[in-house]
């Protein structure tokens, strides 16, 4: 099968696709959308949100760096390895 440039709108909660005059098909594919919104919040794993509780912790204990220090001492080690 070609492949063929399509658009595609929701309206009134119907998909409506926009198909090319000449186009024919022997199968078809089948797209589902979501009945309902969902938060991506709601598929991380226990570990993933274990860790963002970790980095809210750190954060509200001040256990942070700014982007200025960590640049810093980048650069610091870079030039030290430099010098050998």
């Amino acid at each position: 099968m070609e492949a063929f440039r399509h658009s595609y709108t929701v309206e009134n909660n119907k998909l409506i696709i926009d198909l090319p005059n000449n186009f024919k098909a022997t199968e078809v594919d089948v797209i589902v959308l979501p009945t309902q919104k969902q938060d991506w919040h709601d598929d991380l794993t226990s570990e993933q949100l274990a860790s963002i509780d970790r980095g809210l912790d750190d954060l509200k204990n001040g256990r942070v760096h700014t982007d200025e220090d960590v640049r810093k001492g980048v650069r610091e080690r870079i030039l030290n390895a430099q010098k050998g």
